[in-house]
């Protein structure tokens, strides 16, 4: 059996134990799907008649893009627990007893979030459709978007393994939901920048997930892309990269003690 093919069965393992664990834990499921529902309802039916006069759309159609990364930011700190509670509990121990790649472990949380962030990003993007969102994309603007929501997905879930290796307890590592919903309040998702003071108008229009969400938003509204979306590519890739390398070392050093 070559490395590659060893790597690959052994992460369908890993992703099929957390997966489990996931099914058999309703209430990280009903958080990644109840959570950005209400805000996504809250946005729309309570602040939406005040935002509306912010924006020269639909607010609805305005929002979804930055619910969807809240979303997924929300799913992805469930990999950070997962990771950190293996390691408090031990069971990665075990693993490392065992003739099995260190980073097929980190691999199967990652592949399991990805998992269960499409399937709550398909279900609140139904709801969206419910309360009136109205995309106007192409064939070639879904696939872009898909392909976006995907690496974005990737790169924060790497990002919130990081997290969890890095912080010493579960309890901790679900601090990351905070600064993924600052972040992304601190952006365009649901707000115009121009509308903030100056200091953190610079600070949001130059954050990672502003170009992120703005790409989302005119891919999806069929508006132009202008350099938003070879932006958000940069900052995707190489924030995965650096969490990639970072979430690896932190893992050996752990192993290592």
């Amino acid at each position: 059996m070559s490395a590659l093919t060893k790597i690959f069965s052994e992460t369908k393992t890993m992703t099929k134990r957390n997966l489990w664990k996931s099914m058999k834990n309703p209430d990280r499921l009903i958080e990644n799907l109840v959570s950005p529902i209400m805000t996504m309802l809250v946005f729309v039916f309570v602040l939406g008649g005040a935002m509306s006069y912010s924006t020269d759309m639909s607010y609805v159609n305005y929002v979804m893009p930055g619910v969807l990364i809240l979303c997924i930011g929300q799913c992805s700190t469930a990999a950070a627990i997962g990771i950190s509670t293996d390691i408090q509990k031990g069971i990665v121990d075990r693993f490392r007893s065992m003739p099995i790649t260190a980073s097929s472990v980190l691999n199967g949380h990652v592949v399991e979030s990805v998992i269960r962030s499409m399937i709550s990003l398909l279900v609140i993007f139904l709801i969206s459709l419910l309360v009136g969102f109205r995309p106007k994309a192409s064939l070639t603007s879904w696939l872009l978007a898909f392909v976006l929501l995907i690496l974005f997905t990737v790169m924060i879930t790497w990002v919130s393994v990081a997290y969890g290796l890095f912080v010493k307890s579960a309890e901790g590592a679900g601090s990351l939901t905070m600064y993924i919903m600052l972040f992304v309040y601190l952006s365009s998702g649901f707000i115009p920048t121009q509308t903030l003071p100056t200091v953190l108008r610079v600070f949001a229009e130059n954050q990672p997930l502003t170009s992120i969400i703005e790409s989302l938003r005119r891919l999806l509204l069929s508006d132009p892309l202008g350099n938003y979306l070879l932006l958000a590519i940069i900052w995707c890739i190489g924030i995965l990269v650096v969490s990639f390398i970072a979430a690896m070392r932190l893992y050996k050093n752990k192993m290592n003690r």
